[in-house]
């Protein structure tokens, strides 16, 4: 009809929808960062938490209504549900998400800079005994997907490599004539060089020699001819650990078992560090920990003090008390 008009209705933003669109501010600032997808996901996996224990617990809070006590009550409850190393990841999440929040303009505060740090009890890492790694490297089979496993076994224990990076290898990212490979960081972008030994080395010729001429790039593919992922990698390692009688074998334990080896064969924490790709020597020094924990087995093997133990025996026998 002529003169009527359209009525437009206005909705006031809930609570929810504030969180909602605060935290894809904040993912969109991940993104321009240039943050690693797993980085991103881990993010939004305990946000995505967070919001739900607000939306249950406290429904009418907004982004700039979250106190210290509400964050207390949700880490109290995430300690509950996964554990003391969950409550910390949550919490140092918190802190990125807020610290966002307060450079923008869209709180007044930080409410994590007055919550107490988590306690979580860190374990020294396991890594495979030498022993497991041999059979490991022994049943591994014939075939293309034998040689493909071979090589991914050698190399991630040789390199320590981190699964992303592992399957972001390309072809023109492997020099075998210089032992060296350029890895791009999972975390960051930044690229390094990472050398390898012969062992790796004729596991990658056996390997390539099966892969052949494929249009992909990717240096590790699956046996339909595309690039491996790290779903695919972990049920490669998984498989392998079945069939050689190894429990728990993932990426990460082998990129354990190549730091410690590292530093067992007497490689120092600071070229560990280059090779692992960490910035700081705080996540190095865990593995310097596992080879102290070795100490007391290596001292029996190795004790100067043994070296006489037939001078000291023969000198008992003959020694007066005065």
């Amino acid at each position: 009809m002529a003169g009527r008009t359209s009525l437009r209705v206005l909705t006031t933003p809930t609570p929810q929808d504030a969180i909602a669109q605060a935290m894809e501010s904040f993912f969109a600032r991940c993104a321009a960062r240039g943050l690693a997808e797993g980085t991103v996901a881990f993010y939004r996996q305990r946000l995505d938490s967070f919001r739900r224990y607000v939306e249950q617990h406290a429904p009418r809070t907004g982004p700039d209504e979250v106190t210290p006590a509400l964050v207390r009550d949700f880490l109290s409850a995430e300690r509950e549900r996964t554990s003391a190393a969950g409550a910390h990841h949550a919490r140092a999440t918190l802190n990125a998400f807020f610290t966002h929040l307060l450079s923008e303009g869209l709180v007044a505060e930080n409410p994590i800079a007055k919550v107490e740090r988590v306690k979580a009890q860190q374990k020294l890492v396991r890594p495979l005994a030498e022993e497991e790694i041999e059979r490991l490297l022994i049943s591994c089979g014939r075939g293309f997907l034998g040689a493909r496993v071979r090589a991914l076994l050698t190399l991630l224990v040789d390199t320590g490599l981190r699964a992303s990076e592992a399957c972001g290898l390309d072809l023109g990212d492997v020099d075998l004539n210089a032992g060296l490979l350029r890895v791009r960081h999972a975390k960051g972008g930044k690229e390094r060089e990472v050398p390898f030994g012969q062992a790796a080395r004729a596991a990658l010729l056996g390997y390539l020699a099966r892969r052949g001429e494929l249009p992909t790039a990717a240096l590790f593919v699956t046996h339909f001819g595309d690039r491996l992922d790290r779903g695919g990698l972990r049920r490669i390692l998984k498989q392998a650990g079945e069939r050689a009688g190894v429990s728990n074998l993932h990426p990460h334990r082998l990129r354990h078992t190549a730091a410690t080896l590292f530093l067992r064969g007497g490689g120092n924490l600071f070229s560990l560090q280059r090779m692992l790709g960490h910035s700081s020597l705080t996540m190095v020094r865990r593995y310097a920990e596992v080879t102290q924990s070795d100490l007391v087995e290596q001292h029996r093997q190795a004790s100067p003090g043994d070296r006489f133990l037939g001078a000291v025996r023969g000198a008992q026998g003959r020694k007066r008390l005065r």
